[in-house]
């Protein structure tokens, strides 16, 4: 998603961000911004020899989005990032309010960058266009902006057509866009084809809300996965149905089957969500070398006031995540396995009663839990100001986050098949739970004053619980 307001960023007071960020909530091994504000990832590809991120990025103030630019880190691994020069601004005048988000593709030695270019028009109805636009790199560093840009102007599927996700075929190239349509009232997802990434044309729908599914679908992904192909996309207006879409805005998938000659898609499911934590959204994926189907998104949520935006900086990304599809058509997602590269020091590994606690030096830690699936089980991460319980119930199959405070409860129905098994990455002020091989997860932020402890519940016994600290794997940034 993108803010479709904000104010100039190159005459706005800088000083509502800290040039030195506190770096009491700053992440140590998930992706954050330098300073400012970070949302949607964007450009998510390998080149060379790293892989590149870009994302939706305020440098001017960390207090709201702004204006859109994009921001950009790099890693030889996904684990170790530093931070590289802003990649992208606005300013030209098919994205002067907004270069919104976008994907990569990477032919004959160039990374391509597709993007939404936004401009606001105040007071007009519609108060804003957004039109797609192409720039390359040759250098992984320095970004070019195409001369011809715009490459597509959707004027029938104006305001809001954006998020283009691109990829090959054959020797076609192929995108996905979101799309309002209905009097901006259903969310849809729009397929286009072209011979050379500029010149573009519709060829269907992929699919479409009918009413239940909300009113826009941003940051579609579509993608082939063990024989069947996955649309992912972020609905806004889906309502709350018991312990689903509990969020402001969710993030989900349908899996069916594709056919590239007809262009159709036929789904074999319902929407089903990724996450069921309170902060996930705008995915985007990667097929990387390995031939591993890699997910990351934005760990925040739209319309929350965290008290990191007054630390100087806004936003983090999730750890990146392989994606798997079940027997059943779920989606599985596990952490990739080089997270081991960020594990520091052993502070316990064996089994674990009730009661049992260890102190995080550093706010951080990789979590494994092993125990028995006919018992409840429940895992607190606290601090002075900060308690987060994590449980099983395993008479109502139901797995539970509570953060505490106003909708602080996140739950859905589980059921390990032999033995409770979590991994639980814990950040400076993030949490992610995986659940059995990956078939639940929650993403969720929290925020401790002071020094991190886990705790098992009093009644709470663990037959191995394996508690590693983690290291500081991304770069402070330098001043650009």
């Amino acid at each position: 998603m993108n803010t479709l307001s904000g104010n100039d960023p190159f005459t706005e007071n800088r000083s509502v961000s800290a040039d030195k960020v506190n770096d009491r909530f700053v992440p140590r091994y998930h992706v954050y911004p330098p300073h400012g504000w970070m949302n949607d990832p964007n450009g998510f590809c390998k080149y060379g020899d790293n892989y590149h991120l870009f994302y939706q990025y305020n440098p001017v103030t960390s207090l709201e989005p702004g204006i859109a630019h994009w921001g950009h880190v790099v890693s030889p691994d996904l684990i170790h990032w530093k931070h590289l020069p802003i990649a992208m601004y606005p300013d030209q005048p098919y994205d002067k309010t907004g270069v919104f988000s976008g994907s990569a593709i990477i032919e004959n030695g160039t990374m391509y960058l597709l993007y939404t270019g936004n401009v606001n028009h105040p007071g007009e109805t519609p108060d804003h266009t957004q039109r797609q636009a192409l720039a390359t790199s040759t250098d992984g560093v320095n970004v070019t902006k195409y001369a011809g840009n715009p490459i597509i102007m959707g004027e029938e599927h104006q305001p809001n057509i954006r998020d283009p996700k691109v990829w090959k075929h054959g020797d076609t190239f192929y995108m996905v866009l979101g799309n309002s349509f209905n009097n901006d009232s259903l969310g849809r997802v729009l397929l286009y084809s072209s011979p050379d990434l500029i010149t573009w044309k519709q060829i269907s729908i992929l699919d479409e809300s009918d009413g239940p599914l909300g009113y826009m679908w941003e940051c579609p992904d579509f993608f082939e996965l063990d024989g069947k192909y996955v649309l992912l996309f972020s609905p806004q207006g889906v309502k709350p149905q018991g312990d689903k879409y509990r969020n402001l805005y969710q993030t989900g998938y349908i899996v069916g089957k594709f056919d590239y000659e007809s262009n159709l898609f036929t789904p074999l499911t319902e929407f089903r969500e990724l996450d069921h934590g309170h902060d996930f959204y705008a995915t985007q994926t990667i097929l990387d070398e390995f031939r591993r189907r890699i997910v990351i998104a934005w760990c925040d949520m739209w319309e929350q006031d965290y008290p990191e935006r007054k630390d100087g900086f806004t936003g983090q990304m999730t750890v990146p995540r392989v994606l798997e599809l079940s027997q059943n058509y779920r989606l599985i997602q596990k952490p990739i396995k080089e997270i081991f590269l960020a594990r520091g020091r052993k502070l316990h590994n064996g089994k674990a009663d009730g009661g049992f606690t260890a102190k995080l030096e550093n706010k951080a830690a990789d979590i494994r839990v092993k125990a028995h699936r006919l018992k409840d089980f429940t895992l607190f991460i606290e601090s002075d100001n900060a308690s987060v319980s994590i449980s099983y119930d395993h008479k109502k199959g139901k797995v539970t986050l509570d953060r505490g405070g106003e909708d602080g409860v996140r739950s859905t129905k589980w059921r390990p098949d032999r033995q409770l098994q979590w991994q639980i990455l814990v950040d400076a002020s993030s949490i992610e739970v995986f659940c059995g091989e990956g078939e639940v997860t929650f993403s969720s932020r929290y925020f401790p004053y002071s020094d991190v402890t886990v705790r098992l519940g009093d009644d709470t016994a663990a037959e191995d619980l394996t508690i590693f600290e983690m290291r500081r794997t991304v770069e402070e940034p330098p001043e650009y």
